[in-house]
């Protein structure tokens, strides 16, 4: 894809972090900004800014975890802009620790996790690209996982769920390999964003079962000092523009990362257990 100017970008986790990011990023090549979000405050705010500079935005308080959500922000978005030309598949929460975590509402956050990073994918997967396939015009996908799913990280549910997200990504990517629809999946390490209190999102029934033993709030600060010491979503932005334009699937965006993953492909191949976290401060 080399063309953005008057294209249309379909955002989900659109109104912060490595979402905004990518979006103001889009927005300076011209390209108009479908921003879909389950803050609808902080969305407000952010379609406010684009819309004072010019920019041709839609802000859409979506659910990706729920199917008709998302088949509503996407038939809202064909009515306002006709055709998608961007879909990034940004949208995610970090929820659960360990398998064996001794936690009441461990199930719940389970599915929840899934919920979001896994199922928001394949609805938005589902709801967007057969139209960018018909459409016929050079088109991109981009899905958010993360290195944890390259390198399993003691994060249950998150790691699960962004294995998941890379797999769809190399499936769709093969379901596509002969139309105008190139793939790419993005695995940052840390960002400084605000997924580390992804809790605030949780929703109502599961505001009072939520994990609140010492041990559970060691591995959030743990997790929090870990992201607010991470590169800038701008810098991700960067690194997902230049994917883009050079049709490369998978976006790696830290120094290292690659041999992380060169080292744990020979541990598997050797047959090792890839990767060992008894001192990892998320444990």
């Amino acid at each position: 894809m080399h063309e953005f100017s008057g294209r249309t970008a379909v955002i989900t986790g659109g109104a912060s972090g490595i979402g905004l990011g990518v979006a103001r990023r889009l927005a300076a090549e011209g390209m108009n900004l479908v921003l879909a979000d389950i803050e609808a405050p902080v969305l407000t705010q952010v379609v406010s800014t684009f819309e004072a500079d010019g920019v041709a935005v839609l802000g859409i308080e979506t659910d990706v975890s729920d199917r008709v959500s998302v088949l509503a922000m996407r038939d809202q978005t064909i009515e306002r802009f006709g055709t998608v030309e961007f879909l990034f598949n940004n949208a995610g929460v970090a929820g659960g620790g360990a398998l064996l975590a001794e936690a009441d509402d461990y199930e719940d956050i389970f599915e929840w996790t899934l919920g979001v990073n896994l199922f928001g994918v394949l609805h938005c997967i589902r709801a967007f690209v057969p139209g960018m396939i018909a459409h016929g015009q050079p088109a991109h996908v981009i899905n958010t996982a993360s290195m944890a799913g390259l390198i399993p990280a003691p994060l249950g549910a998150y790691t699960v769920s962004k294995y998941s997200s890379l797999c769809m990504a190399e499936l769709l990517a093969g379901e596509c390999a002969e139309t105008a629809v190139n793939v790419s999946v993005l695995c940052p390490a840390f960002v400084a964003t605000g997924i580390a209190d992804s809790v605030r999102n949780l929703p109502e029934h599961l505001v009072p079962t939520v994990d609140a033993s010492p041990e559970a709030e060691l591995r959030a600060d743990a997790m929090r000092d870990l992201v607010s010491g991470g590169i800038a979503p701008e810098e991700v932005a960067e690194a997902v523009f230049a994917a883009v334009v050079d049709e490369q699937f998978l976006i790696l965006t830290h120094e290292g990362n690659d041999e992380a993953v060169r080292s744990r492909t020979e541990a598997l191949l050797a047959g090792r257990v890839p990767y060992d976290w008894v001192d990892s401060p998320l444990s």
